[in-house]
């Protein structure tokens, strides 16, 4: 009987800390993705920006212009490895970037 008892306890003890390694690889992973999506978008906003600064954009324009007038080259997305859409719009408001995802 203490021997059940003891084995249960075991298996308790064992779930207890898988269930933590789980959700720790969790948060790793889903970090990493966001860092790979900052990255990302940052460097969209910066040539966005620059675009608008030279006068080559106006205040909205898509993914596609950048492209034609040579400020990025073409992006893909960090985890699925397709191009991102061309049609992606982008506004500047008050020398803010914002995407229309």
């Amino acid at each position: 009987m203490e021997q059940k008892k003891n084995n249960i306890t075991i298996i308790i003890y064992l779930m207890l800390i898988l269930t933590i390694i789980v959700f720790i690889i969790y948060k790793i992973i889903k970090t990493h993705e966001d860092r790979l999506y900052t990255v990302l978008y940052s460097e969209i906003e910066y040539k966005a920006k620059r675009c608008y600064l030279d006068k080559e954009c106006d205040n909205t324009f898509t993914l596609s212009d950048l492209y034609e007038k040579k400020y990025l080259n073409i992006m893909y997305d960090p985890i699925s490895k397709e191009e991102l859409n061309r049609d992606l719009v982008i506004r500047i408001n008050n020398n803010q970037v914002e995407f229309d995802k």
